[in-house]
């Protein structure tokens, strides 16, 4: 027997699972805690369009979407040479996390040793 039609049978490429539009725009915009400053804003802008997460590393990234550990940069104090990911980039980074720190135990009612147990290290 000769089988034309393996259209029923065989299907060598899965089918690709679709990602939900609303979970997708939950990560983008993201929820955050971090207090009003001129140096971010707490919701992205057509000016504020680059979204930080205080805490970058590989380890941390996702714990700091979590926890709402993030804030919307412009493209040059984002990634400028004086910007968060700059070379003279220190300054603001520490000041980042400073607030984030004071904001994190705020928000969840935590002390300054849980913060170094979340995240390693405090920011003073």
């Amino acid at each position: 027997m000769i089988v034309t039609d393996l259209s029923n049978s065989f299907n060598p490429y899965p089918k690709v699972q679709k990602v939900q539009k609303s979970k997708q725009k939950k990560t983008e915009e993201g929820f955050c805690i971090m207090p009003q400053s001129t140096l971010y804003s707490t919701k992205r802008t057509e000016k504020y369009c680059e979204r930080h997460e205080v805490y970058f590393s590989k380890a941390y990234r996702q714990k700091s979407i979590n926890d709402g550990l993030i804030v919307f940069l412009t493209k040059e104090s984002h990634r400028g040479t004086n910007g968060v990911h700059g070379k003279n980039g220190d300054k603001i980074n520490r000041q980042l996390k400073k607030l984030a720190q004071k904001a994190w135990c705020k928000y969840y009612n935590k002390t300054k040793e849980e913060f170094i147990r979340e995240y390693g290290k405090a920011n003073n």
